[in-house]
Formats: structure tokens, C-alpha cells, sequence
């Protein structure tokens, strides 16, 4: 009964952080001067339809090309994660034990995203096991606008081998830092998300609208779920 009347004390404070300016969709918005939050998750499994949970959120604010805050928070998936998971992510059960459940979590972040852009790679996976949870205890979805740097990828560099993060670091001479982290991977892809950004700028792609046009599939509202 408890655990009921918070979820739906988190309902009315998450509800009104779901909602977009209106100048977020403005056509003429250019790409640099957007506040973009770039983001990952861990996750218990690759199967969110199939009671895979998330572990942790990582994420990073940039604004006007500059990472100036993060945010992270482990998640108690109230299950046992894996052992191969354990070893990927260097997240262990005990570590998750005192953690916030999914919905904190998810209130967490959203304060932190609150009127920007999202930006992830492989931005699916993440919203998937996002939105999932917030439907499940809220009936609420995320509706900011989505850029997918793997999208991104594909339509810049369509000869590249692979457009998985690690290649795209390699490409690109990122270091790699604390991968298969979300804090880590978020950081990563901020720093891809920028030399992208620039090239987007080289080839006159520079506004909202421009990359609407050019790269239908990178520009987009979160993606639908079935239920």
C-alpha cells in the first residue's frame, strides 16, 4: 500500500517533466545551441519485454558543445543479476541492494533531462527498458525528442566496418574509459555525439529541421512500444 500511494505521488511529479517546450521542436533550432542530455543504461539482460531490468542510469549534460554536469544512480532490479552480467558491468547484487527502485530512479533522471534533448547509441534499447517501467507503475511515457548517434553514424560513415560504440570510439580516437558502465559509456558517446555534431556542421546540416530532412530516422519523439 505504501509502496502505491509513492508511485502515485511520483506520477504527478513526473508527468509535468514529460511535457516539451515548444521551441524544442522548432525547425530552425540549431544543433549547437541545443542542451542535449546524452545517456546509457546497465541492464540485467538484452530482453526488456522478457523481465529484464535496468541497474543503472548514467548520464551527461551538454550545453553548447561542453559536458557541465553528470548524473548517475544504481537501480535495485529486485532480482538477481547474472553472473555474466556481474562481470560486464562490475555491478554486483550487493551493490544493488539499498539502491532506489526503477520509478526513483526514473524520477531521478528525468529532473536531470528536464527540457532536452535526449541523445543515446543504439537509443532503442535504453528508451525500451525506460518507457516499459514508466508504463508499468505510472501509465507515462518519455516523449522528449531523440537523437540516436548510431543513426547518426550510419548516414556519415556508411562504408565503416561497424557502427557499434567501440568501433565508432576507435574511429574516431576516443579513449575508451569505463566501458560497459552507464556514467562511462554516457561520457563516451557525449564525446562521439560532439565530433558528429561537427561533421553534421561541415556538410550544412546545422538545424532541427536540416537533419530531419536529411536523416529522417536520427531526429524523432521516443519510440513506440507494444503492450
Amino acid at each position: 500500500m505504501a509502496l502505491l500511494k509513492k508511485n502515485h505521488q511520483l506520477f504527478h511529479e513526473i508527468q509535468p517533466l514529460l511535457i516539451p517546450k515548444k521551441e524544442m521542436v522548432d525547425p530552425d533550432h540549431r544543433l549547437k545551441e541545443i542542451e542535449y542530455v546524452v545517456f546509457d543504461t546497465e541492464t540485467t539482460g538484452f530482453h526488456p519485454y522478457a523481465g529484464d531490468q535496468i541497474i543503472a542510469i548514467g548520464a551527461v549534460k551538454l550545453v553548447r558543445g561542453q559536458i557541465t554536469e553528470t548524473f548517475h544512480t544504481y537501480v535495485n532490479p529486485l532480482r538477481e543479476v547474472p553472473k555474466e552480467i556481474e562481470t560486464l558491468t562490475g555491478i554486483t547484487n550487493q551493490q544493488l541492494k539499498d539502491q532506489p527502485l526503477i520509478l526513483d530512479a526514473i524520477y531521478q533522471f528525468l529532473q536531470f533531462a528536464y527540457q532536452s534533448y535526449l541523445v543515446a547509441h543504439g537509443a532503442d534499447f535504453d528508451l525500451h527498458f525506460l518507457n516499459i517501467a514508466l508504463k508499468k507503475h505510472t501509465g507515462l511515457k518519455i516523449r522528449h525528442p531523440i537523437i540516436d548517434t548510431m543513426n547518426i553514424a550510419f548516414h556519415l560513415l556508411p562504408r565503416l566496418d561497424s557502427h557499434h560504440l567501440d568501433r565508432l570510439l576507435e574511429f574516431y580516437q576516443i579513449p575508451i574509459v569505463d566501458r560497459h558502465t552507464a556514467l562511462g559509456d554516457a561520457k563516451m558517446t557525449a564525446k562521439l555525439f560532439q565530433c558528429l555534431l561537427q561533421q553534421l556542421e561541415e556538410k550544412g546540416i546545422s538545424t532541427v529541421g536540416a537533419l530531419k530532412r536529411s536523416m529522417p530516422s536520427v531526429c524523432r519523439q521516443a519510440p513506440y512500444l507494444k503492450f
